[in-house]
């Protein structure tokens, strides 16, 4: 047979198969990693599947470019970032090479497809004390961005809970993880502003580009519209020209005054004018979390208006190594919480879990959109849980497909919570 299709429980034993086969000049076509049976990537078996034809000439001309050949005597060492995706036999449809010519792109998608592989087969070996189908758990939270230390920490503890009888039931190993999850991330509820306090200064920092100026628009707006209080906005980002202007045109829009500052004392004026407001929500400029100085700056700003609460901002499409950097350097000022921004163009939403439990402060508000004042939920431990532990098609999940509009006041007001698509 001049192509053949070999399965292994492991990367090992599906290569192996292939050089008895066909010898360690094979040309490996596909590779995949699948699971049979099991419910959303839980209790199902992981097994490799790979495409091997003895030599190129075996191959149509249509097939041989593009087509990655894989000598298995130089097959790559087994270091692993990250696990891949559990996917379904069914749902998974069959990997060729591109017939159409374009090689370099056929040939990056083959090398990484093999690479995630054997990744995958690496932080098998790496949690050799899990039993088979519970680690098919631990891959689905490691897929969703939950941190390694986290996410191992989770699934040994639903073994203790539920022991190994139990765990052959996935239905029970989901509900115990979405239990254990919802705890996990503290919130804080919406904004709240006491009684007798007028007016409620709060600030928002965060590295650049991660959505402050828009995040501020929303809260801004939900306030006038859905709680009926008066608002001022006070923007120190002068760095950035554009962005004076964005605040300013979302101000005119919801008829809110907008003051600008450029040091410490004009932020204390720029307050004091605004001091017959409910609510003044101060905008900074985006600093780098490399940049101590800048960051430093903020507090001599904050230390002129001492604003009631600090809200940290982050990109849920930031490197786990980039948010943690931030935590740390912007802790220095205090901060009292975390919003995320993205989450409708994160690729999986366990950064937010390990932020917070980093950050040790509560999680406020998480942004799934662009649009004002629309695309903003308070955030809610238990459907940041549900979409961390469901996964729609058996790939990595994006915020979008499971994130559906709550029949409640979605038009002018804070979502609270998010319903799943079922």
């Amino acid at each position: 047979m001049k192509v053949k299709t070999f399965q292994g429980d492991t990367m090992a034993d599906a290569l192996d198969q292939v050089k008895r086969q066909f010898g360690r000049g094979a040309v490996i076509l596909t590779t995949r990693t699948l699971t049979r049976g099991g419910l959303l990537g839980i209790g199902g078996k992981p097994f490799v599947e790979i495409t091997a034809a003895r030599d190129l000439a075996d191959l149509p001309p249509a097939l041989r470019r593009g087509t990655v050949r894989a000598r298995l005597d130089r097959a790559p060492p087994r270091r692993a970032l990250s696990p891949p995706a559990p996917r379904s036999v069914s749902d998974d449809a069959p990997s060729v090479a591109d017939p159409s010519g374009h090689a370099l792109l056929a040939e990056v998608g083959a090398l990484r497809t093999m690479m995630v592989d054997l990744m995958g087969e690496t932080r098998r070996t790496n949690a050799p004390r899990l039993p088979e189908h519970l680690f098919a758990a631990y891959r689905h939270l490691v897929t969703q961005a939950v941190s390694d230390e986290l996410a191992y920490e989770m699934v040994t503890g639903v073994r203790e809970k539920l022991g190994d009888a139990g765990l052959c039931d996935p239905l029970a190993v989901h509900a115990e993880l979405a239990a254990m999850l919802a705890p996990m991330i503290p919130t804080s509820g919406a904004i709240q502003i006491p009684p007798g306090v007028k007016p409620f200064v709060l600030a928002f920092v965060g590295p650049t580009g991660v959505g402050k100026t828009t995040t501020i628009a929303k809260l801004a707006a939900n306030f006038c519209l859905r709680e009926d209080r008066s608002v001022g906005l006070v923007t120190i980002d002068t760095y950035r020209i554009a962005a004076v202007e964005q605040l300013r045109t979302y101000a005119e829009i919801i008829d809110v005054p907008l003051e600008v500052a450029t040091t410490p004392a004009e932020l204390g004026e720029a307050v004091r004018r605004l001091s017959g407001c409910d609510v003044i929500l101060i905008d900074t400029a985006g600093r780098s979390q490399r940049d101590a100085a800048k960051i430093s700056q903020l507090q001599e700003f904050f230390a002129t208006v001492r604003p009631h609460e600090v809200h940290l901002v982050l990109s849920s499409t930031s490197a786990q190594g980039v948010l943690d950097e931030a935590i740390d350097r912007f802790r220095g000022i205090g901060l009292d919480r975390v919003a995320f921004t993205k989450l409708d163009e994160a690729l999986g939403f366990g950064v937010v879990l390990n932020s917070v439990v980093k950050a040790k402060v509560k999680l406020s508000y998480v942004t799934v959109g662009q649009d004002v004042p629309n695309d903003i939920e308070v955030g809610d431990g238990a459907a940041l849980a549900r979409r961390i532990l469901i996964a729609p098609d058996g790939g990595v999940p994006r915020a979008a497909r499971i994130i559906a509009p709550l029949p409640s006041k979605t038009s002018s007001g804070v979502r609270h919570g998010a319903a799943l698509v079922p």
